[in-house]
């Protein structure tokens, strides 16, 4: 007899049997904080892929624009950051990213896109018209803030948290002359 009232009592203390009143609750709070980190996780990334995207689309309709001459020789670096920012009016300010344009007369000329300093910011923005039948890179990047803290160290680059979205595109402009 003893021995069965042992065991009920184990039971009753051990397994929640007879009263499961915020059992829901402590599940909840055990699993819901993993669950809503891992959705805002999963929100930031896919807005990251899409901003970077945007930035790509962006940076060809200007590479395109010197390609065929619109923007040619007598482009100021006004004129183009005013063409590039025109194309981004969502999520990406004109006064975070910085923007490089490299002419050559042959592929080999160019050089890689200067990276940032090693305390995370970006270096100056250069600016150089091509003319026609050159080769032209414009590259650009920014710094897009990373919310999700146990996710920075994994796409930050520098100190900070933050991701480097870095573009480039290269082409040669077309005779307009």
């Amino acid at each position: 007899m003893r021995s069965t009232r042992i065991t009920s009592c184990l039971r009753q203390f051990l397994f929640f049997k007879k009263d499961r009143k915020g059992a829901t609750a402590v599940e909840f709070a055990l699993i819901g904080v993993p669950f809503f980190a891992l959705i805002f996780a999963i929100i930031e990334s896919a807005l990251f892929f899409f901003v970077n995207q945007y930035l790509e689309t962006s940076i060809d309709d200007v590479t395109r624009l010197f390609r065929t001459g619109q923007l040619n020789q007598a482009t100021t670096e006004d004129e183009f950051r005013e063409a590039l920012c025109g194309r981004m009016t969502v999520l990406i300010t004109c006064n975070g990213l910085r923007t490089e344009i490299q002419v050559a007369m042959e592929f080999n000329n160019l050089e890689n896109p200067k990276q940032p300093k090693s305390n995370g910011d970006l270096e100056d923005n250069e600016f150089t018209a091509p003319g026609p039948v050159q080769i032209l890179q414009v590259s650009a990047q920014y710094k897009w803030p990373v919310y999700t803290n146990f996710a920075a160290p994994l796409v930050s680059s520098g100190s900070g948290n933050y991701a480097l979205i870095q573009v480039v595109a290269v082409t040669r402009t077309e005779p307009y002359e």
